[in-house]
Protein backbone atom coordinates (compact mmCIF):
# COMPACT_ATOMS: atom_id res chain seq x y z
CA UNK A 1 0.00 0.00 0.00
CA UNK A 2 1.79 3.32 -0.70
CA UNK A 3 1.71 6.41 1.18
CA UNK A 4 -1.30 8.21 -0.83
CA UNK A 5 -3.74 4.85 0.02
CA UNK A 6 -2.15 4.08 3.44
CA UNK A 7 -3.04 8.25 4.76
CA UNK A 8 -6.20 7.86 2.91
CA UNK A 9 -7.48 4.68 5.03
CA UNK A 10 -6.28 6.34 8.08
CA UNK A 11 -8.60 9.29 7.81
CA UNK A 12 -11.48 6.54 7.27
CA UNK A 13 -10.53 4.55 9.49
CA UNK A 14 -9.82 7.56 12.33
CA UNK A 15 -13.29 9.39 11.56
CA UNK A 16 -15.02 6.01 12.00
CA UNK A 17 -12.94 5.10 15.11
CA UNK A 18 -14.16 8.52 16.57
CA UNK A 19 -17.54 7.91 15.56
CA UNK A 20 -17.81 4.50 17.12
CA UNK A 21 -16.51 5.03 20.19
CA UNK A 22 -17.52 8.55 21.16
CA UNK A 23 -19.90 8.33 24.39
CA UNK A 24 -22.71 8.26 25.25
CA UNK A 25 -22.96 4.50 24.74
CA UNK A 26 -25.06 2.84 22.15
CA UNK A 27 -28.41 2.98 22.51
CA UNK A 28 -30.75 0.04 20.67
CA UNK A 29 -32.44 0.71 17.39
CA UNK A 30 -36.49 -0.08 16.55
CA UNK A 31 -37.01 -3.60 15.99
CA UNK A 32 -36.27 -5.24 12.70
CA UNK A 33 -39.02 -6.84 11.47
CA UNK A 34 -39.06 -10.75 11.69
CA UNK A 35 -40.65 -13.42 9.95
CA UNK A 36 -40.14 -16.73 10.88
CA UNK A 37 -36.32 -17.38 10.33
CA UNK A 38 -35.82 -13.75 8.32
CA UNK A 39 -35.12 -10.53 9.60
CA UNK A 40 -35.97 -7.23 7.64
CA UNK A 41 -34.36 -3.92 8.49
CA UNK A 42 -33.71 -1.09 6.25
CA UNK A 43 -33.49 2.86 5.71
CA UNK A 44 -35.26 5.18 2.87
CA UNK A 45 -34.78 8.81 2.81
CA UNK A 46 -35.11 11.96 0.10
CA UNK A 47 -33.36 14.93 0.35
CA UNK A 48 -34.02 18.31 -0.70
CA UNK A 49 -31.63 21.43 -0.77
CA UNK A 50 -32.53 24.85 -2.75
CA UNK A 51 -31.34 28.21 -3.46
CA UNK A 52 -33.11 30.84 -5.01
CA UNK A 53 -32.57 34.53 -5.82
CA UNK A 54 -34.11 37.13 -7.13
CA UNK A 55 -32.12 40.61 -7.80
CA UNK A 56 -29.40 39.75 -5.40
CA UNK A 57 -26.79 41.70 -5.32
CA UNK A 58 -24.74 39.91 -3.87
CA UNK A 59 -25.07 37.72 -6.66
CA UNK A 60 -25.03 33.87 -7.37
CA UNK A 61 -27.23 30.98 -9.11
CA UNK A 62 -30.31 29.47 -8.26
CA UNK A 63 -29.90 25.32 -7.73
CA UNK A 64 -31.94 22.48 -6.86
CA UNK A 65 -30.39 19.48 -5.35
CA UNK A 66 -32.86 16.43 -4.89
CA UNK A 67 -31.60 12.84 -4.16
CA UNK A 68 -33.07 9.27 -2.44
CA UNK A 69 -31.17 6.45 -0.76
CA UNK A 70 -31.71 3.18 0.25
CA UNK A 71 -30.44 0.49 2.39
CA UNK A 72 -32.29 -2.72 2.73
CA UNK A 73 -31.33 -5.85 4.16
CA UNK A 74 -32.57 -9.04 4.81
CA UNK A 75 -31.05 -12.35 7.21
CA UNK A 76 -31.62 -15.25 7.14
CA UNK A 77 -30.49 -17.40 10.34
CA UNK A 78 -30.54 -20.89 11.84
CA UNK A 79 -28.52 -22.59 14.61
CA UNK A 80 -25.59 -23.35 12.14
CA UNK A 81 -26.32 -21.21 9.21
CA UNK A 82 -27.01 -17.75 8.06
CA UNK A 83 -27.29 -15.37 4.65
CA UNK A 84 -27.46 -11.81 4.41
CA UNK A 85 -28.37 -9.89 2.05
CA UNK A 86 -27.78 -6.08 1.29
CA UNK A 87 -29.38 -3.50 -1.41
CA UNK A 88 -27.42 -0.38 -1.04
CA UNK A 89 -29.61 1.88 -3.82
CA UNK A 90 -28.43 5.92 -4.48
CA UNK A 91 -29.24 8.65 -7.08
CA UNK A 92 -28.82 12.43 -6.93
CA UNK A 93 -29.35 15.22 -9.13
CA UNK A 94 -28.43 18.92 -9.12
CA UNK A 95 -30.44 21.64 -11.49
CA UNK A 96 -28.61 24.52 -11.99
CA UNK A 97 -29.25 27.73 -14.20
CA UNK A 98 -31.27 24.90 -16.62
CA UNK A 99 -28.55 22.18 -16.58
CA UNK A 100 -28.40 19.20 -14.95
CA UNK A 101 -25.56 17.20 -12.92
CA UNK A 102 -25.35 13.70 -12.10
CA UNK A 103 -24.15 14.16 -8.20
CA UNK A 104 -24.90 10.36 -7.11
CA UNK A 105 -25.46 6.98 -8.77
CA UNK A 106 -25.03 3.53 -6.97
CA UNK A 107 -26.65 0.17 -7.48
CA UNK A 108 -25.03 -2.46 -5.28
CA UNK A 109 -26.09 -5.88 -3.93
CA UNK A 110 -24.56 -7.80 -2.01
CA UNK A 111 -25.06 -11.63 -0.58
CA UNK A 112 -22.87 -13.71 1.98
CA UNK A 113 -24.03 -17.40 3.30
CA UNK A 114 -21.96 -18.32 6.46
CA UNK A 115 -21.47 -21.30 8.09
CA UNK A 116 -21.59 -21.27 12.02
CA UNK A 117 -18.23 -22.35 13.20
CA UNK A 118 -18.59 -25.08 16.59
CA UNK A 119 -17.80 -23.74 19.85
CA UNK A 120 -17.67 -19.38 18.47
CA UNK A 121 -20.62 -17.84 17.13
CA UNK A 122 -19.12 -15.01 16.34
CA UNK A 123 -17.01 -16.75 13.83
CA UNK A 124 -18.34 -17.82 10.79
CA UNK A 125 -16.98 -19.61 7.28
CA UNK A 126 -18.43 -17.58 4.99
CA UNK A 127 -18.61 -17.11 1.27
CA UNK A 128 -19.14 -13.97 -0.26
CA UNK A 129 -20.64 -12.36 -3.64
CA UNK A 130 -21.47 -8.67 -4.64
CA UNK A 131 -22.90 -6.49 -8.00
CA UNK A 132 -22.28 -3.25 -8.81
CA UNK A 133 -23.06 -0.77 -11.12
CA UNK A 134 -25.06 2.83 -11.27
CA UNK A 135 -27.95 4.02 -13.16
CA UNK A 136 -27.62 5.86 -15.97
CA UNK A 137 -24.99 7.82 -17.49
CA UNK A 138 -22.51 9.78 -16.59
CA UNK A 139 -20.35 12.87 -18.30
CA UNK A 140 -17.22 14.48 -17.88
CA UNK A 141 -18.87 17.95 -18.82
CA UNK A 142 -22.25 18.12 -18.16
CA UNK A 143 -22.56 21.89 -19.53
CA UNK A 144 -22.00 20.53 -23.00
CA UNK A 145 -24.58 18.57 -24.58
CA UNK A 146 -22.33 17.31 -27.08
CA UNK A 147 -19.63 15.92 -24.37
CA UNK A 148 -18.95 12.27 -24.95
CA UNK A 149 -20.56 9.88 -22.00
CA UNK A 150 -17.32 8.49 -19.44
CA UNK A 151 -19.96 5.94 -17.56
CA UNK A 152 -23.08 4.41 -17.94
CA UNK A 153 -25.53 1.26 -16.45
CA UNK A 154 -23.17 -1.89 -16.54
CA UNK A 155 -20.51 -0.08 -17.93
CA UNK A 156 -18.45 -0.30 -15.50
CA UNK A 157 -20.41 -3.55 -13.21
CA UNK A 158 -17.73 -4.70 -10.37
CA UNK A 159 -18.68 -7.97 -9.47
CA UNK A 160 -16.92 -9.99 -6.74
CA UNK A 161 -17.20 -14.03 -5.34
CA UNK A 162 -15.16 -15.46 -3.01
CA UNK A 163 -14.80 -17.46 0.06
CA UNK A 164 -13.42 -16.81 3.81
CA UNK A 165 -14.09 -15.92 7.38
CA UNK A 166 -16.47 -14.03 9.12
CA UNK A 167 -16.30 -12.11 12.48
CA UNK A 168 -19.07 -10.25 14.39
CA UNK A 169 -20.14 -8.45 17.19
CA UNK A 170 -22.73 -5.97 18.38
CA UNK A 171 -21.29 -3.41 16.28
CA UNK A 172 -18.91 -4.57 13.99
CA UNK A 173 -18.75 -7.09 11.12
CA UNK A 174 -15.51 -7.81 9.55
CA UNK A 175 -15.32 -10.31 6.47
CA UNK A 176 -11.71 -11.78 5.07
CA UNK A 177 -11.49 -13.43 1.83
CA UNK A 178 -7.61 -14.80 1.31
CA UNK A 179 -9.02 -15.80 -2.78
CA UNK A 180 -11.94 -13.99 -4.39
CA UNK A 181 -12.54 -13.16 -7.75
CA UNK A 182 -13.28 -9.74 -8.76
CA UNK A 183 -14.51 -8.81 -12.39
CA UNK A 184 -14.71 -5.44 -14.44
CA UNK A 185 -17.49 -5.27 -16.73
CA UNK A 186 -18.30 -2.92 -19.30
CA UNK A 187 -20.65 -3.59 -21.79
CA UNK A 188 -20.30 -0.99 -23.83
CA UNK A 189 -18.62 -0.57 -27.16
CA UNK A 190 -17.46 3.10 -27.08
CA UNK A 191 -15.96 2.54 -23.93
CA UNK A 192 -14.69 -0.95 -24.62
CA UNK A 193 -12.55 0.61 -27.86
CA UNK A 194 -11.42 3.17 -25.29
CA UNK A 195 -10.23 0.69 -22.79
CA UNK A 196 -11.92 2.40 -19.92
CA UNK A 197 -11.87 0.78 -16.37
CA UNK A 198 -8.65 -1.36 -17.18
CA UNK A 199 -10.54 -3.58 -19.85
CA UNK A 200 -8.13 -4.26 -22.44
CA UNK A 201 -9.22 -2.41 -25.61
CA UNK A 202 -11.96 -4.01 -27.23
CA UNK A 203 -12.97 -6.49 -24.48
CA UNK A 204 -15.85 -5.85 -22.10
CA UNK A 205 -14.52 -8.00 -19.16
CA UNK A 206 -11.53 -8.02 -16.83
CA UNK A 207 -10.87 -10.77 -14.47
CA UNK A 208 -8.51 -10.39 -11.50
CA UNK A 209 -7.69 -12.51 -8.31
CA UNK A 210 -6.36 -11.42 -5.00
CA UNK A 211 -7.58 -10.77 -1.41
CA UNK A 212 -10.40 -8.82 -0.21
CA UNK A 213 -11.77 -7.07 2.91
CA UNK A 214 -15.24 -6.06 4.00
CA UNK A 215 -15.84 -4.52 7.14
CA UNK A 216 -19.32 -2.47 8.35
CA UNK A 217 -19.89 -0.76 11.33
CA UNK A 218 -23.49 0.62 12.23
CA UNK A 219 -23.94 2.28 15.29
CA UNK A 220 -27.08 4.60 16.34
CA UNK A 221 -26.19 7.27 19.81
CA UNK A 222 -28.78 8.09 22.75
CA UNK A 223 -28.15 12.00 20.56
CA UNK A 224 -30.31 10.62 17.77
CA UNK A 225 -26.97 10.27 15.27
CA UNK A 226 -26.76 7.01 13.93
CA UNK A 227 -23.67 6.35 11.79
CA UNK A 228 -23.21 4.16 8.91
CA UNK A 229 -19.56 2.66 7.42
CA UNK A 230 -18.87 0.70 4.75
CA UNK A 231 -14.77 -0.05 3.45
CA UNK A 232 -13.94 -2.23 0.62
CA UNK A 233 -10.48 -3.21 0.20
CA UNK A 234 -9.12 -5.48 -2.42
CA UNK A 235 -5.34 -6.52 -3.57
CA UNK A 236 -4.51 -8.21 -6.96
CA UNK A 237 -2.10 -11.35 -6.45
CA UNK A 238 -1.46 -11.07 -10.34
CA UNK A 239 -0.61 -7.28 -10.89
CA UNK A 240 0.90 -4.88 -8.21
CA UNK A 241 -0.16 -6.61 -5.14
CA UNK A 242 0.61 -3.61 -2.75
CA UNK A 243 -1.62 -1.32 -4.60
CA UNK A 244 -4.86 -1.91 -2.78
CA UNK A 245 -8.12 -0.78 -3.94
CA UNK A 246 -10.30 1.43 -2.00
CA UNK A 247 -14.17 2.12 -1.41
CA UNK A 248 -15.01 3.67 1.91
CA UNK A 249 -18.77 5.32 2.28
CA UNK A 250 -19.50 6.62 5.45
CA UNK A 251 -23.28 7.87 5.98
CA UNK A 252 -24.41 9.94 9.01
CA UNK A 253 -27.68 10.68 10.13
CA UNK A 254 -29.48 13.03 12.42
CA UNK A 255 -32.84 12.53 13.01
CA UNK A 256 -34.26 15.89 13.80
CA UNK A 257 -38.08 14.14 13.99
CA UNK A 258 -39.28 11.10 13.62
CA UNK A 259 -39.77 11.19 10.15
CA UNK A 260 -37.30 14.40 9.60
CA UNK A 261 -33.52 14.03 9.30
CA UNK A 262 -30.23 15.80 7.87
CA UNK A 263 -28.00 13.54 6.21
CA UNK A 264 -24.41 13.66 5.38
CA UNK A 265 -22.86 11.28 3.12
CA UNK A 266 -19.18 10.36 2.33
CA UNK A 267 -17.67 8.20 -0.22
CA UNK A 268 -13.88 7.77 -1.05
CA UNK A 269 -12.52 5.38 -3.65
CA UNK A 270 -9.21 4.88 -5.12
CA UNK A 271 -8.58 2.23 -8.10
CA UNK A 272 -5.50 2.37 -10.02
CA UNK A 273 -7.40 1.10 -13.03
CA UNK A 274 -9.48 4.43 -13.10
CA UNK A 275 -7.60 7.02 -14.47
CA UNK A 276 -8.65 10.66 -12.71
CA UNK A 277 -6.18 13.18 -12.95
CA UNK A 278 -3.27 14.43 -15.62
CA UNK A 279 -0.36 13.51 -14.14
CA UNK A 280 1.97 14.79 -16.68
CA UNK A 281 0.13 18.20 -17.66
CA UNK A 282 -0.55 17.64 -21.03
CA UNK A 283 -4.47 17.65 -20.02
CA UNK A 284 -4.81 13.96 -20.61
CA UNK A 285 -6.91 12.38 -17.67
CA UNK A 286 -3.71 9.05 -17.40
CA UNK A 287 -3.52 8.08 -13.86
CA UNK A 288 -5.60 7.04 -10.66
CA UNK A 289 -6.05 9.47 -8.07
CA UNK A 290 -8.55 9.58 -5.02
CA UNK A 291 -11.58 9.75 -5.63
CA UNK A 292 -14.10 12.00 -3.10
CA UNK A 293 -17.71 12.56 -3.04
CA UNK A 294 -19.60 14.49 -0.26
CA UNK A 295 -23.40 14.79 0.14
CA UNK A 296 -25.81 16.57 2.62
CA UNK A 297 -29.04 17.18 3.01
CA UNK A 298 -32.53 17.40 5.23
CA UNK A 299 -35.08 15.57 4.34
CA UNK A 300 -37.44 12.57 5.05
CA UNK A 301 -36.04 9.42 6.44
CA UNK A 302 -37.75 6.18 7.51
CA UNK A 303 -35.56 3.08 9.28
CA UNK A 304 -36.12 0.11 11.60
CA UNK A 305 -33.87 -2.21 12.76
CA UNK A 306 -30.22 -2.48 12.48
CA UNK A 307 -28.73 -2.82 9.28
CA UNK A 308 -26.99 -5.88 8.96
Amino acid sequence: MNKRQTLFVAIILGFSAQAICQEPLFRSPSEAIKVGPWSFSGLYGATFNQTLLRQWNAGGQNSLNTGFILRQSAEYSTEKWAATQLLDAAYGLNFQEGVVRKIDDKLEYNLRLDRILSGQPLWKLSGFGSFKTQWYRGYANPEDADTAYVSRFMAPAYSLAGIGVTHKDEFIELYFSPLTAKYTIVLDPQLQTLGSFGVTSGQSLRQEMGAYVNLRAKRNFPNKLALDLRMNLFANYLAQPFSIDVDADILLVYKATNHLSITLRTQGIYDRDISVRDSNGDGKVDAPGIQLKQLSGVGLTYNFGTIK
